[in-house]
């Protein structure tokens, strides 16, 4: 009987480690350890705000107000999930209210990282992805997005420390939330970042960002993927646009 909040976009991801390994996230962090069949749950993972209480457009969220409900999907929930490539069991979760969780057992035990890293620990902006690192365990990168409260600055962080510390490799990238960002698969210091107005690459880590544009109109790229076969990089777009 009991009622879970599940993004309008939920999250779904199998383990680089065992194919059976689903992920799944609501407010709660599902897993199946057999393709599905049956699932296991964890404690709320998020800040467990009510959005019946929060103001829009300076009315209050408990007073009458017209459509209120239309097309809005559930609030407080789980937006991203990512394994470690390198070691089984590193968990990382991103919400839609602010919150960064790591397990480092494969679910059974959490810890919230969000307040260590700046544009968070006073915020309930939603992380828009988490990127565990191919090279190293204790190395992700994490992409905030602050439009919903009028800031349309970049924000990229990377902690190479589980969690403990937090650096920014936003570097010059332009006005514009960041959606995504990727490591690549062979050579750590190139990054890639799909933003509001575009995709830009880094050859150094984050240090310095440079426009990858050609042959792509400017539309907001909403995820990425690096082919493990073919390297290719496989773009898609708000507009429902595919680009390799």
């Amino acid at each position: 009987g009991e009622q879970y909040r599940f993004n309008w976009s939920t999250p779904i991801a199998l383990s680089p480690h065992n194919p059976r390994i689903i992920y799944v996230g609501a407010n709660k962090f599902f897993k199946s350890l057999d393709r599905g069949d049956t699932w296991t749950a964890s404690p709320d993972l998020t800040k467990q705000i009510n959005r019946q209480t929060l103001e829009i457009m300076g009315v209050k969220g408990d007073q009458p107000m017209v459509s209120k409900n239309d097309g809005v999907a559930n609030y407080s929930n789980i937006t991203v999930i990512a394994e470690s490539p390198v070691l089984p069991g590193v968990l990382w979760v991103g919400t839609d209210d602010g919150n960064v969780q790591l397990s480092k057992d494969g679910g059974a035990t959490w810890t919230n990282v969000a307040k260590n890293i700046p544009i968070l620990a006073n915020t309930t902006h939603q992380v828009s992805r988490v990127e565990a690192s191919h090279f190293d365990a204790g190395t992700c990168y994490v992409a905030v997005d602050a439009h919903r409260a009028n800031d349309l600055k970049p924000y990229v962080y990377v902690t190479r420390d589980f969690g403990a510390t937090w650096t920014s490799v936003a570097g010059n990238l332009p006005l514009g939330n960041v959606n995504v960002i990727r490591e690549d698969l062979k050579n750590k210091n190139l990054l890639f970042a799909g933003t509001e107005f575009g995709l830009f690459v880094s050859l150094n880590g984050g240090g310095e960002w440079k426009k990858f544009m050609t042959g792509l109109p400017t539309v907001r790229v909403d995820d990425l993927l690096i082919h493990p076969r073919d390297n290719d990089l496989v773009i898609a777009t708000h507009a429902r646009g595919f680009y390799i």
